[in-house]
């Protein structure tokens, strides 16, 4: 009786392993006429080559992946395609994030803010409540880019035309002000070169602290989305934030893709 269930297990186990290699294999096709090799996915995957070219004949065999005659380079196929397009579909970037959202404030116990670039200011969307709330900025709240840790996580990743013009504005409403924001600007993307995230743990005073990741809503006319955690920064200090920030990372990796694809078809 053990003997068997754990045979059942050993086998299930094994599935869910090769599952996630084989949806690890097809992650990597996250671009407009992407085609790879075997050894080249092996190396992105992180696996040896037999084992990866035994998961994509299995992919190819389901039609998942299609080889060019007379060439070794894999591409996506029809049935992947077919699946990423109905699912994104009448979605709208919102949508997409919100259950990433509920599930990180469900681990993390503080709330966390999707806004969107606009205007040259960030414009909260939207929020999932958590133990902790960040006062006064309720969905609808509008804040200088300068002010919040996602809309520096976007003046990080804005083209360098849009980033010119956006420093420049926030430069003519403050002269004053524009040496300790551009310091902070710089120090932000440097910090988003670095790990992926940007942090700023002297929001309001330095009563808040949060970190952020930026996310490019595709098409001809890309829009700028940050997705933010933030709390008291007592408590969440920028070591604290630094789990934080690698998840939102990771969330990041996860959406990138289909928000190209749901800004495509906007």
């Amino acid at each position: 009786m053990t003997n068997k269930s754990t045979r059942s297990e050993s086998r299930r186990d094994s599935g869910v392993t090769a599952l996630a290699r084989g949806l690890a294999i097809l992650q990597c096709f996250d671009r407009p006429g992407a085609h790879f090799t075997v050894s080249e996915l092996a190396r992105r995957v992180g696996l040896s080559q037999p084992t990866t070219w035994r998961l994509c004949s299995t992919l190819i065999d389901k039609g998942f992946l299609v080889k060019a005659p007379g060439n070794s380079a894999l591409s996506i196929g029809a049935p992947a395609l077919t699946l990423g397009y109905a699912a994104a579909q009448g979605q709208d970037l919102r949508a997409l994030v919100r259950p990433y959202m509920e599930q990180l404030t469900t681990r993390v116990g503080t709330t966390v803010a999707l806004s969107l670039y606009s205007g040259d200011e960030m414009l909260s969307i939207d929020q999932t409540m958590g133990t902790f709330v960040v006062p006064g900025q309720p969905v609808g709240w509008r804040a200088s880019p300068t002010s919040s840790s996602a809309g520096l996580a976007v003046l990080a990743v804005l083209p360098d035309e849009d980033r010119n013009r956006a420093l420049q504005t926030i430069a003519e409403r403050d002269p004053a002000a524009w040496p300790r924001r551009k310091e902070r600007i710089e120090a932000a993307a440097a910090h988003f070169a670095e790990h992926g995230y940007v942090v700023l743990t002297d929001m309001f005073d330095g009563q808040y602290a949060a970190a952020s990741v930026p996310l490019i809503e595709g098409g001809a006319a890309p829009r700028y989305w940050g997705l933010s955690c933030s709390g008291l920064s007592a408590t969440w200090t920028a070591d604290a934030l630094r789990p934080v920030g690698t998840e939102l990372v990771r969330i990041r990796a996860l959406l990138q893709p289909a928000a190209a694809v749901i800004g495509a078809l906007r």
